[in-house]
C-alpha cells in the first residue's frame, strides 16, 4: 500500500484565476525547529502530483531540516487545470502569488527548482528577486542558447504507451539503468517500473489532466531564460549529477557559468538525484544556511569594501583578466565569468583588482570597470 499522504490545502488566487493545492511539512529535527526553522519553498518537476509517492520523495529528502512548502503546478496535480496556454511566465507568478499568499511574513525564503520546477524558480528569480533569499536549481537548465532538456513531451504523444513512457524515464532519467542493470538488478528494476507505473495512473481519468499535461509542456517547451541570468544577485547553486540524461551536466555547466555561480554536479541517482542521494539535502541544507558571503566580504576593518558584479562578456564566457593593472600586463589564460561577484582590493583609474567571492574565474587578478566607449563591464552593487 502507499504510504498516507498529509493533509494539503488549497490557496485561491483570484488575480491569477486559479486555485492552487498545497502542503507544508516539517522540520522534524528538533535542532533545525523554532529560531532555526527555515522555509523551503519547492518546486517540482514536470507533470509532477503530491498524490505521487516519486514526488512526495523529494520532500521527503528535505522534510528533516526544513519547513517544506510544495505546491501542484496549475495544470498538474489537484490545482486548477484550463484547457488554454500558458507560459513560464505564468508557473513563476503562480508561484510567487502563492508564496506571498502562504508566507506573507517570512519573506524571503529559500527557493529550490527539480527540473521543471528549476526551470520556473529561474523566472520566478528574474521577475520577484524580493522573495528570494537563496536559490538552488536542480537539473533544470536555461534553455536558449544553453540548451534545453530532453523533450520528454514525445513520450506523451498518443502514439506511447503507458509502458513505453515509464521505461523510457526509467533510462534516460539515469544513465546506469541500461539493459547489464535490468539483467543484474531484476528486483530494483521491478520495484521502480511497478512505482513509476501506479504513480502514471494517479488522476488519469480525471477531468482535463491530459490537456492539463499538455499545456504545462507546451510552456516547457518555450522556456528560456539565458539573455537575463547575468541580471540575477541571490546566492545560486546549480546541482546535477553525471547520471542524467535528461538534463546532462553540460547544459548545467552551462546555467553556472552564465550565472556566475556556484555549481556541485557529481550527485549520484540521475535526475532524480535531490531525493535519491542521500547526501544531497545535507549538503543543500549546509550551503543554504552558511553565513551570507556578501556580509563576510563587506566585513574590513574599515568598513568599506566595494563589491561589484561581472555584467561584460557574456557572449564571451566572461572578461579577460591580467595579472598587473597594466593594459600590456600577462594576460591570464581563464576568464572571469559573467555574473560573477568580486571584491575590490585596489583600484587603478578604471582598472580595479580583485579577489573572487562568488562565481567562476581567477580567484584574483586585474579587470578593466568601463571600456573606452562607455561600456560597463563592471557594476557595483
Amino acid at each position: 500500500m502507499p504510504p498516507k499522504l498529509p493533509e494539503g490545502k488549497y490557496c485561491e488566487l483570484p488575480q491569477r484565476g486559479v486555485k492552487l493545492y498545497y502542503e507544508i511539512q516539517g522540520p522534524l529535527r528538533r535542532e533545525y525547529q523554532g529560531a532555526k526553522e527555515e522555509v523551503l519553498f519547492l518546486l517540482m518537476g514536470s507533470v509532477a502530483d503530491l498524490r505521487k509517492t516519486t514526488d512526495q520523495q523529494f520532500v521527503n529528502a528535505g522534510v528533516g531540516v526544513f519547513k517544506v512548502f510544495a505546491f501542484d503546478h496549475r495544470n498538474t496535480g489537484r490545482s486548477t487545470i484550463k484547457d488554454e496556454p500558458c507560459t513560464m511566465e505564468d508557473y513563476a507568478d503562480d508561484a510567487a502569488a502563492l508564496l506571498e499568499a502562504v508566507f506573507p511574513d517570512r519573506l524571503p525564503i529559500f527557493v529550490m527548482g527539480v527540473s521543471f520546477g528549476a526551470m520556473v524558480a529561474q523566472h520566478m528569480a528574474l521577475r520577484h528577486p524580493k522573495l528570494i533569499k537563496r536559490l538552488v536549481l536542480c537539473c533544470g537548465p536555461s534553455g536558449g542558447p544553453g540548451g534545453s532538456a530532453y523533450p520528454i513531451q514525445e513520450w506523451y504523444e498518443p502514439s506511447f504507451s503507458m509502458e513505453e513512457r515509464v521505461l523510457r524515464r526509467m533510462a534516460q532519467a539515469n544513465s546506469s539503468r541500461d539493459a547489464a542493470w535490468k539483467e543484474r538488478c531484476k528486483s530494483e528494476f521491478e520495484m521502480v517500473h511497478t512505482l513509476l507505473m501506479r504513480d502514471e495512473k494517479v488522476g488519469l481519468d480525471e477531468p482535463l489532466r491530459q490537456q492539463g499535461i499538455h499545456r504545462q509542456l507546451e510552456a516547457r517547451r518555450g522556456h528560456d531564460t539565458w539573455a537575463r541570468l547575468p541580471e540575477l544577485k541571490m546566492d545560486t547553486l546549480v546541482c546535477g549529477s553525471p547520471q542524467d540524461d535528461i538534463t546532462p551536466v553540460s547544459l548545467l555547466e552551462k546555467l553556472a557559468d552564465r550565472i556566475g555561480c556556484e555549481r556541485k554536479l557529481d550527485f549520484e541517482g540521475g535526475h532524480a538525484f535531490a531525493a535519491a542521494d542521500a547526501k544531497c539535502l545535507p549538503f543543500i541544507n549546509e550551503w543554504l544556511r552558511r553565513p551570507d558571503r556578501m556580509e563576510k566580504s563587506t566585513e574590513t576593518s574599515n568598513g568599506h569594501s566595494v563589491i561589484w558584479k561581472v555584467v561584460g562578456g557574456a557572449d564571451k564566457g566572461g572578461i579577460i583578466v591580467r595579472s598587473g593593472p597594466g593594459l600590456s600586463d600577462e594576460l591570464v589564460k581563464e576568464r572571469l565569468s559573467t555574473g560573477a561577484l568580486v571584491e575590490e582590493v585596489e583600484s587603478r583609474g578604471d582598472r580595479i583588482c580583485y579577489r573572487l567571492q562568488q562565481g567562476s574565474g581567477p580567484r584574483e587578478g586585474w579587470v578593466t570597470v568601463k571600456l573606452a566607449g562607455g561600456k560597463e563591464l563592471l557594476t557595483k552593487i
